[in-house]
């Protein structure tokens, strides 16, 4: 098989973007480039050198209709959202079947393709008061998912003999699809549209992704890669409080520093 280079991932992503954009539009979904993708659009208009994905993020109601337009998409693209059969993930994926990526990760290796990734954002509840609670019970149901997906091995081969004793227990009534809807359902519990603060509950830092719902409005846009893509309107302060105030110096304008990336992929095209 034929290697991908990491220019050749870029390039791939980013066409996986343009026709992701093009559904978007089409059936007036909203979205947004999140994480290092922000960053990149910020900082180099396109791509951060040496990062190898894209992450968007879409309120709880456009991302649920985008589950079900796999219709929408080319042959070539399929739209991998979590199901019964095949729960690996909390959020959906939108993948290259032309390639094969090889994720290695401490669960082993996957195999999937070339892909972007797809958030859903959930509204905070209206009172501040009740953040915490909230926040804590998400978390906890994302620990099991992630501990399920591996048969909860972690804590049967723990030395304390509650935890392997709550392995087991959790291996019988728990598996990734239930402890998935649970937190789905959990964290849709406060509506998008009348929260007044949104963000990315289900994975990732709901501390540090809690936004302002009007900084997400229709219209505004960063240069990405030659294209105006979608974006959040405060998006300095957005990444100011994601990866810290020194990201928004014009000293970072083409010239963030060298962070490798985390992941480790073997990427080739398929025969």
């Amino acid at each position: 098989m034929k290697s991908i280079s990491l220019k050749e991932m870029q390039e791939i992503e980013l066409q996986l973007l343009l026709e992701f954009d093009k559904v978007c539009k089409k059936n007036s979904l909203r979205y947004y480039m999140d994480g290092g993708t922000l960053l990149g659009a910020m900082c180099y208009q396109g791509f951060i050198p040496w990062d190898d994905d894209i992450d968007l993020k879409m309120p709880r109601p456009d991302y649920e209709r985008l589950m079900e337009m796999q219709q929408e998409f080319p042959e070539t693209i399929t739209l991998d959202v979590p199901r019964q059969s095949h729960c690996e993930y909390t959020m959906t994926k939108l993948i290259d079947n032309r390639t094969i990526l090889i994720e290695k990760g401490n669960q082993g290796n996957k195999a999937t393709g070339v892909y972007i990734d797809i958030f859903p954002m959930d509204g905070y509840p209206l009172k501040k008061d009740q953040w915490d609670t909230h926040i804590q019970r998400l978390q906890k149901l994302n620990t099991m998912f992630h501990y399920s997906l591996e048969g909860f091995n972690t804590l049967k081969q723990s030395t304390s003999m509650v935890s392997r004793f709550k392995g087991y227990i959790y291996s019988v009534l728990y598996d990734p699809w239930k402890l998935y809807v649970k937190l789905t359902e959990t964290a849709k519990q406060y509506d998008y549209d009348t929260a007044d603060y949104v963000g990315l509950l289900v994975e990732g830092n709901p501390d540090k992704e809690r936004f302002q719902k009007d900084w997400f409005q229709d219209g505004f846009t960063l240069e990405f890669e030659g294209y105006r893509i979608p974006a959040p309107i405060g998006y300095k302060r957005h990444l100011e409080i994601f990866y810290g105030e020194h990201v928004t110096n014009p000293e970072y304008d083409h010239n963030l520093p060298m962070i490798p990336s985390n992941h480790e992929h073997e990427v080739y095209w398929k025969e």
